[in-house]
């Protein structure tokens, strides 16, 4: 075919035809050559890529908005967005949580120098202080007496005075210098706030730590003569056992008193804050 007999689409046609293949056979080319040279001039030759890019697509944009006589308006500064994001916590997983805290607040008591598993009763921390609930009647006080803390540290303690009514006694532990253990204190339950069935968690057991699960049997009656017990359907014997909810606050303890009525009820934390709040 003559090239001076094509029409005038015709020579577009063409024209745009070399053109691409042109260009298909430049890129080629230039990818070849691209990974056979040096990492620095590649380097190069991107700066060089991104800034002519940058420069086409700005460029055109201030030449229209001088065409018609209106000053550009800068862009926004960018808002910081906000993600909410919703963690599933499985009842399994809190329970397990609330018991490691809780172990970190509980403490063997025993008699000064005696073996640890001859212990009389477990406490529990209940001031930052290190002041230690307890069964009243399972300790005499008169007796030189130690708690085992949870990092493993003997401490001696002193008894307060014992408080009419009230089945829980408060020792302070006789912290020096080179002995101040690792601990924390256990917060207490609103018991205002429990409610039939909800979960609870007893910890106890007369070596290691064992625990139950289980629920509010029954709340405590404000009728009734003495300490107002919660009575759930979780068994214990072990004195100074703890009953606790599955969020870690101490509901209450077994006591003596506790145990005359079931050793399915508790004395209240109710119990706990009137010794504690009691002169030493």
């Amino acid at each position: 075919m003559d090239i001076e007999q094509l029409t005038r689409s015709q020579t577009i046609l063409l024209t745009l035809l070399v053109s691409f293949v042109t260009s298909i056979a430049t890129g080629i080319v230039t990818v070849s050559l691209m990974s056979q040279a040096p990492t620095g001039i590649t380097q190069t030759i991107n700066r060089i890529v991104e800034r002519t890019v940058e420069k086409v697509v700005t460029e055109p944009a201030k030449s229209v908005a001088a065409a018609v006589g209106v000053t550009p308006t800068p862009a926004p500064a960018p808002v910081a967005s906000k993600t909410e994001t919703t963690v599933v916590v499985k009842e399994d997983d809190l329970a397990a949580d609330s018991i490691a805290k809780v172990q970190g607040s509980m403490v063997k008591i025993i008699e000064k120098g005696a073996s640890e598993s001859t212990f009389y009763a477990r406490g529990i921390i209940v001031d930052a202080s290190g002041a230690i609930a307890t069964d009243k009647y399972r300790i005499d006080p008169n007796q030189a007496s130690e708690a085992i803390f949870p990092d493993g540290a003997r401490i001696p303690i002193t008894p307060r005075p014992s408080v009419p009514g009230i089945s829980v006694l408060i020792f302070d532990p006789n912290f020096i210098a080179t002995t101040t253990p690792k601990y924390s204190a256990a917060k207490l339950a609103d018991l205002s706030k429990l409610r039939l069935g909800q979960a609870v968690i007893r910890i106890g057991g007369k070596g290691r730590d064992s625990v139950s699960n289980g629920v509010i049997a029954s709340l405590p009656d404000a009728s009734q003569e003495g300490e107002h017990l919660v009575e759930t359907n979780i068994t214990s014997t072990m004195p100074g056992a703890v009953l606790l909810t599955i969020f870690g606050d101490v509901i209450g303890l077994t006591t003596g008193t506790s145990l005359q009525s079931a050793n399915t009820t508790y004395t209240p934390a109710t119990s706990i804050t009137t010794a504690l709040n009691s002169k030493k």
